[in-house]
C-alpha cells in the first residue's frame, strides 16, 4: 500500500490563527482499508478579512461588524499572499490610575474662574464684618467717654467744692515727742562674728550714762565685764557714744579707748514699748567683730 500524500498549504491570517488563507491544495491521505487510495483535488480557500481603524486589529469573523475593544466599524481589506502569520497588534496602553488630582493647568478654565470669584466674595465679606465690628467699638467708646465725661461735670455743677476761709490759720500737725533715753543705762553686746575665733561668742558689758536733748543725744560710760565676769579697775576701758533717737528706736556711733588702740563702730536699736530696753545689733573694728546688743535702763 503507497503512502505518498501531498502537504496542504494553510496560511493563517487571524490574530490567534484560526483562520486559513488562500492558495491551499488538497491533500492526499492513505485510506485506512487496505488497498485503497482516496485523492482529493486542490482547491483553494479564500477568506476575508476586517480590519478595525482605530487600533489596527484584525478579524476573521465575517459576522463582526464593530470593534470588540473600541466599538469602531470594521473596514474589508483584501487579502494578501498567504505567507506569514501577522504579528498582534496591541492596544494602546492605559495610564494607571495614580491616585494624584489634575493638576490646576488641567481644571477648565470655567472652574478656575468659579474658585476665584468665591474667593474674592469671602474675602470682601470678612473685610466688611471686620470694619462694621471696629466702627460698633468706636462709637461704644465715644459713648462710654461722653456720658462719664457728662456725669462728672454734673457732678461738679450740683456740688460746687468748699472754699476754704483765707482767715483762718493753718494748723500744723505736732510732731510727736521722742522717748526720752537720759538715765544710767547697762549694755551687753554678744560676738556672734569675728575675725579672731576665740572671741566668738564673747559677751561684753557696758556701763552707760545717756543725756539727751531733743533728738540728739551722748553717751559716757566703760566696760565693766567680759562673760558675766567683773573687770578690775585698771582692766575697765572709756567708751563714748554719739546717736539720735526717734519713735521706734536709735542709731548712734561709738569710740572705745582700749588698753593697747582705739577702736570705733556702730549700734541700731529698736526701743521696747515701755522705752526701758533697747534691742539691735552692733559692729565694730575690734577683731572685725559684729553680734547682737541689748540695753537696759537701770535709773
Amino acid at each position: 500500500m503507497a503512502r505518498g500524500s501531498e502537504q496542504l498549504q494553510i496560511s493563517v491570517h487571524a490574530r490567534y490563527g484560526q483562520a486559513l488563507s488562500k492558495g491551499s491544495e488538497v491533500a492526499k491521505f492513505l485510506v485506512p482499508n487496505p488497498g485503497e487510495e482516496v485523492s482529493f483535488a486542490s482547491t483553494p480557500i479564500q477568506l476575508s478579512m476586517k480590519r478595525c481603524l482605530q487600533c489596527r486589529r484584525r478579524y476573521s469573523d465575517e459576522s463582526l461588524n464593530f470593534c470588540l475593544d473600541d466599538g469602531s466599524p470594521l473596514v474589508a481589506e483584501p487579502d494578501s499572499d498567504p505567507t506569514l502569520i501577522s504579528p498582534t497588534v496591541a492596544s494602546p496602553p492605559t495610564a494607571p490610575w495614580t491616585g494624584v488630582p489634575p493638576s490646576a493647568s488641567q481644571v477648565p478654565q470655567s472652574s478656575r474662574r468659579l474658585i476665584l470669584f468665591a474667593a474674592v466674595i469671602l474675602l470682601a465679606i470678612m473685610l466688611g464684618g471686620a470694619a462694621v465690628a471696629f466702627l460698633y467699638r468706636i462709637n461704644r467708646w465715644d459713648s462710654s467717654n461722653g456720658n462719664t465725661s457728662n456725669a462728672r461735670e454734673s457732678q461738679e455743677t450740683k456740688s460746687p467744692k468748699p472754699e476754704q476761709d483765707k482767715s483762718l490759720p493753718k494748723i500744723e500737725p505736732t510732731p510727736a515727742k521722742p522717748p526720752n533715753l537720759s538715765g544710767e543705762w547697762r549694755m551687753v553686746n554678744t560676738i556672734e562674728r569675728t575675725s579672731y575665733p576665740a572671741y566668738t561668742n564673747l559677751r561684753l558689758g557696758y556701763h552707760l550714762v545717756i543725756d539727751q536733748t531733743g533728738t540728739e543725744f551722748t553717751a559716757d560710760g566703760e566696760k565693766v565685764s567680759e562673760n558675766g565676769r567683773p573687770m578690775a579697775d585698771f582692766e575697765r576701758t572709756p567708751i563714748h557714744v554719739t546717736g539720735s533717737v526717734n519713735q521706734s528706736g536709735a542709731s548712734a556711733t561709738f569710740v572705745e579707748e582700749g588698753l593697747r588702740r582705739k577702736t570705733s563702730g556702730r549700734f541700731e536699736w529698736t526701743l521696747t514699748k515701755d522705752g526701758n530696753e533697747l534691742r539691735g545689733t552692733f559692729a565694730s573694728t575690734a577683731a572685725k567683730s559684729s553680734g547682737s546688743s541689748v540695753a537696759t535702763r537701770e535709773r
